[in-house]
């Protein structure tokens, strides 16, 4: 049967292979990193500060695991038990302070500049005095609506240009609703009769997606949120499309409800007063 210092010699190894096996072999979509695959700055000071934070863990975890073993050696040893258990521990207790002291100024800093508003690089139509551009996205059971700086509007696609840092103005219409669109910007709420503002500026152009985050009723799971990060010039013509293909749609309605009328006062005899519905 083996030792207990031997068990713990062959239990340390076979940990840490594991660690750098997963390190090593994990897809993008299952690594450390809560957003491997961020395409904002604030998202990659996030993903920074995981993997600052798991290497720092792995040391504590190793370091007090090296202690167990020089300690459990020394006693079966039987030199200096007492002595040499309380400078152990000692060491065991600084280090580990070491590692909450890097932790915690890791999290200051990293919190702190995940905080700070990207600045963008691109100019176009719409930017507010900060150099911003404003969009409304309207949370509703179960479906977002974005409203953008020319008065158009989309549903559920939100088209933003690259390089550019975009002030979200989170509202709801019903309930409180979960924005996510993680390799973008973290979690936030659309609240009733509250305005939530989120930042982010998209480095790469693509398409980012993210669901719900918040169980805001029966038809939660089906609500997603697309951004599409497009060139600046495509933003500017996707407006402008936008902007025509709607006033081509209301005209189309006005004009139907006038040949409606026009069909219904053809109909009603000469000297005769519709009835009132």
């Amino acid at each position: 049967m083996l030792s207990r210092s031997r068990k713990l010699l062959t239990l340390l190894p076979a940990t840490a292979t594991a660690l750098f096996a997963v390190a090593a072999f994990a897809s993008p979509a299952s690594a450390f990193s809560l957003n491997p695959d961020a395409a904002s700055p604030g998202i990659e000071k996030v993903n920074t500060f995981h993997w600052i934070t798991f290497i720092l863990i792995v040391i504590a975890i190793v370091a007090v695991n090296l202690a167990i073993l020089r300690a459990t050696k020394r006693h079966h040893r039987h030199a200096d038990a007492g002595n040499s258990g309380k400078g152990g521990q000692l060491r065991v207790g600084l280090g580990l302070g070491v590692v909450a002291v890097a932790l915690f100024v890791t999290a200051t800093v990293f919190s702190s500049q995940a905080r700070e508003v990207p600045v963008g690089s691109s100019q176009v139509a719409g930017l507010n005095d900060d150099g911003r551009l404003e969009i409304q996205a309207t949370g509703q059971q179960w479906l977002w609506r974005y409203d953008y700086p020319n008065a158009t509007f989309t549903y559920h696609r939100l088209v933003v240009p690259v390089d550019t840092t975009v002030a979200l103005d989170l509202v709801s219409a019903d309930v409180i609703h979960g924005w996510n669109v993680p390799s973008l910007t973290g979690k936030a709420q659309a609240v009733p009769g509250k305005t939530n503002r989120v930042y982010f500026r998209a480095d790469e152009e693509g398409v980012y997606s993210g669901r719900a985050s918040l169980l805001s009723g029966q038809g939660y799971d089906s609500m997603e949120a697309q951004v599409d990060v497009v060139s600046v010039s495509e933003y500017e013509a996707f407006l402008e499309q936008l902007k025509t293909d709607i006033q081509t749609a209301q005209d189309s309605v006005v004009k139907t409800q006038e040949a409606e009328l026009e069909a219904a006062a053809e109909e009603t005899p000469q000297g005769e007063v519709e009835p009132t519905p």
